[in-house]
């Protein structure tokens, strides 16, 4: 679970909050932008990016209606330039904004470096996002995953950021948990093969993350190397975040040094313009240099890497597949083979379902059975064990297979489709 803080009169209580977020702590801020009266100011800006970008008739309706209803007054083609008209806006405000933030929060942490672009985080609901796949997959070319389009589980280091980073992640319209930020705190320790890309590798199991119900104002507070990602959004609603990443002391890069860190003491000031070079002045950045440079020049393809063989559990005799009953506890998925994996609902009940989720891929073997939900891990989708069927209409259904526990076996019948599966 999150620790919940709110902060009050006297933030010395949270003197240590940098270092529990940097040993694994996840933190929700509740009310910080009120105490430290900075809400308003990321409002506005936000606000003057919208006007930019969508002009004033939106701007106004954002501003009094809820920026959860931008889905309606923007259309999803038009969604890449309005996230691009606030990345011009709040880029500017980042100095001043997390100087005041981390001096009033954090009043003993170390010299702060950030990096010099926050991140603006647009996410429409996935049935309206879908027919953009192209436009938002290219916008992410140059933003990254995550911006607009679900991310998968990662680390930030795996991406080439610093491995002593935290995240801000502020709330500015309401975040639910159906659209918000995946944080998977119980595989803080995990060793995990990850593909370039970024995203954790196939045949990697994942518990099921933390999720968050936020207010606008609120922020949550982690350490950039915890495992997190991205609902895909199956809810009504627009979400809204921008979120800055930082580091208390120089940024430690154990891949390639990329991402462009400032010195916040030096900005906004006459030296300025060396901000950038206390981050660079470190080995990882000479060490890297002539691999970002090839990078830039020539990029190379990206390669996919496997952490393991599928997993597949299923011994196959007379044209049906048996499982060990003790193979699949409650609540956990089983990959069957290539094409079908096994979810214990209940002591008395199992179903063998398709195995890849019909969004991105992901493999159900890896997931976790919720609330009575087969859950894709890679975006915390659930699909729902009777019907097949996700709240994201436009996604195909998972099928059914017939499948009965029988002594000390579930029993699968790869070739019986259940007509339950096919109904909605």
């Amino acid at each position: 679970m999150a620790t919940e803080i709110q902060f009050g009169d006297d933030t010395q209580a949270n003197n240590n909050l940098v270092e529990r977020a940097l040993n694994g702590e996840v933190f929700v801020i509740r009310g910080a932008h009120d105490r430290f009266k900075l809400f308003d100011t990321l409002i506005s800006t936000s606000v003057d990016g919208i006007r930019k970008g969508a002009g004033d008739e939106v701007a106004r309706r954002a501003e009094t209606e809820g920026f959860q209803h931008i889905h309606d007054w923007v259309a999803p083609a038009d969604i890449p330039a309005l996230t691009d008209a606030v990345y011009e806006a709040i880029k500017p405000l980042a100095p001043a904004f997390l100087k005041q933030f981390v001096k009033e929060a954090f009043p003993t942490a170390e010299t702060l470096y950030y990096e010099e672009t926050p991140n603006v985080r647009f996410h429409i609901p996935y049935d309206l996002a879908r027919a953009q796949k192209d436009s938002f997959k290219s916008f992410s070319k140059n933003y990254g995953e995550g911006k607009i389009t679900a991310h998968g589980p990662h680390r930030d280091s795996w991406l080439d950021c610093p491995s002593n980073g935290v995240n801000l992640w502020f709330a500015v319209g309401p975040v639910r948990k159906g659209n918000g930020l995946t944080v998977y705190q119980s595989d803080y320790n995990g060793d995990f093969v990850y593909k370039e890309s970024g995203d954790i590798a196939e045949g990697e199991k994942l518990q099921r993350p933390m999720t968050f119900d936020l207010a606008p104002g609120d922020c949550v507070m982690f350490h950039t190397d915890q495992v997190h990602g991205s609902e895909l959004n199956r809810i009504n609603e627009t979400r809204f975040v921008i979120s800055f990443r930082m580091s208390f002391g120089k940024p430690v890069f154990p891949n390639r040094h990329f991402h462009k860190y400032v010195n916040a003491d030096m900005m906004e000031t006459p030296l300025e313009f060396l901000a950038r070079l206390p981050a660079m002045m470190q080995p990882s950045f000479v060490r890297t240099l002539p691999w970002r440079l090839r990078e830039r020049l020539s990029p190379s393809p990206k390669k996919e890497v496997i952490a393991a063989p599928p997993e597949e559990i299923g011994v196959e005799r007379d044209g049906k597949l048996y499982v060990p009953i003790k193979a699949a506890p409650v609540g956990a998925i089983r990959g069957v083979n290539p094409a079908l994996c096994v979810a214990r609902l209940s002591d008395n009940e199992a179903i063998a379902v398709t195995r890849r989720c019909p969004h991105s891929g992901g493999d159900f073997a890896n997931g976790w059975v919720h609330k009575g939900a087969i859950t894709c891990p890679w975006h915390n989708l659930p699909f729902d064990a009777e019907t097949g069927r996700s709240p994201c209409k436009t996604l195909a259904q998972i099928r059914r297979v017939k499948c009965e526990i029988i002594g000390d076996e579930i029993v699968i019948d790869p070739t019986a489709i259940e007509v339950a599966s096919q109904t909605s």
